[in-house]
């Protein structure tokens, strides 16, 4: 709040607290109580963050009030605790249905979506951080807010029940998308906290399902998606084509590898990897692990080709040596000459099935004899799901670690 207020653009940071705190009047979100004995109320912070579009340009100033939920009691203040959001091989594969069954797409917000959820047990706060009204009143939250521990549970909740009563049925293998089919065609919703995908086969069914959605809650419109969870989205006539060129330059420009020199493959086949020698624990302050998570987002997102790369170079987060920093920055590099890299998927009249997909296996790795998994799918001449991974058991042969393979892709 303090930065914020020193900044250039507070005028700009403080329309944002206005008008987060207007809606938060408007929905009734707490009441103004006296402080009751023997309790404890949490406190708050204001976040801050600018909306970008997929080119990094600022489209919005966004201020949120976040209740400080890491003081909450298990027991007393919340009892379960849950935030589904849908599965990113369920995503790709819809995303894979739009140029072969034609479907209408759009993207809608959710305004305040937490704020939504009614709060079951009683929870005090602190008075809004710099907005206090110089009294010992406390707010008694009524509905949920974000940084409480069950705010993505209720909200959940509370979209499940309200979308079901339009006829919608939630998608047995992935709870977070639900799927409609009457005379106007078949609609699905994909629901990722806040930021819904809608599909539709017609715009009459389009039409509906959207009237159904802004019936229930307020939303922000945002027309054709270009970009969801840090995955750019391009729609056209014939193809869809998902990738994530802005998130691997900011990962390289953190790093300072943005100009870096290109490498023509995410390993090197000449250098095995070893684990790290006895006695030596290697550099524990560097940012192998924080790194080696980012790029696991991304291999599971939109680049297969890194995903053995990253499953390898994990089984060293623990304790890694030099050489496994140094090949981590050598996958950054391979980076470098194929960020523009991505999934295509569009209309094969060749292909009779809808999905099809390859498994193997590679037998025995050097450390500890164990052979690795890899399978991918495919659906309109793209990739919906892959993996690779080290399988549980050590194969007695080849061939048992291609049934094992088998096994773990079906």
């Amino acid at each position: 709040m303090t930065q914020a207020q020193k900044s250039e653009e507070w005028p700009k940071w403080k329309s944002a607290i206005q008008t987060k705190l207007d809606q938060l009047k408007d929905m009734g979100t707490w009441q103004l109580v006296k402080k009751p004995h023997n309790t404890t109320p949490i406190a708050n912070k204001w976040v801050f963050a600018k909306k970008r579009d997929k080119l990094g340009q600022v489209i919005k100033f966004k201020a949120r009030l976040v209740a400080k939920g890491c003081a909450q009691r298990p027991g007393y203040d919340y009892i379960e605790t849950h935030s589904p959001v849908v599965h990113l091989e369920t995503l790709q594969a819809i995303l894979s249905l739009i140029p072969r069954e034609r479907l209408i797409v759009r993207q809608m917000d959710v305004k305040g979506a937490y704020l939504n959820g009614t709060l079951k047990e009683r929870v005090y706060m602190h008075q809004p951080e710099g907005y206090e009204d110089d009294t010992n009143r406390v707010c008694l939250l009524i509905k949920t807010l974000y940084g409480l521990k069950q705010a993505g549970q209720e909200w959940n909740i509370e979209f499940d029940n309200k979308v079901k009563k339009h006829n919608f049925t939630q998608l047995l293998s992935d709870p977070c998308v639900y799927i409609h089919h009457d005379h106007n065609g078949i609609t699905i919703i994909t629901v990722w906290v806040d930021d819904l995908l809608l599909f539709a086969s017609s715009n009459k069914a389009m039409t509906a399902m959207e009237d159904n959605v802004k019936s229930e809650w307020q939303m922000t419109e945002l027309g054709e998606p270009s970009k969801i969870v840090g995955i750019e989205i391009a729609i056209d006539e014939r193809s869809v084509t998902i990738s994530q060129k802005k998130y691997i330059e900011n990962i390289l420009e953190k790093e300072g590898l943005e100009r870096a020199n290109p490498v023509g493959m995410p390993l090197d086949p000449n250098t095995p990897l070893e684990p790290n020698p006895d006695g030596n624990e290697g550099d524990r302050n560097n940012s192998y692990a924080r790194l080696l998570g980012e790029l696991q987002f991304l291999a599971n997102a939109t680049r297969p080709d890194i995903a053995f790369a990253i499953n390898r170079l994990a089984s060293y987060t623990a304790n890694p040596s030099i050489q496994h920093i140094s090949t981590l920055k050598h996958v950054l590099r391979y980076l470098v000459g194929t960020k523009t890299y991505g999934i295509r998927y569009t209309a094969d009249p060749s292909q009779s099935n809808l999905f099809h997909g390859y498994v193997d296996a590679a037998y025995g790795n050097l450390d500890e004899r164990r052979s690795t998994t890899g399978y991918v799918f495919i659906a309109g001449s793209g990739a919906i799901t892959w993996q690779s991974k080290k399988q549980p058991t050590v194969a007695l042969s080849s061939t048992e670690a291609e049934y094992v393979a088998l096994s773990e892709a079906v």
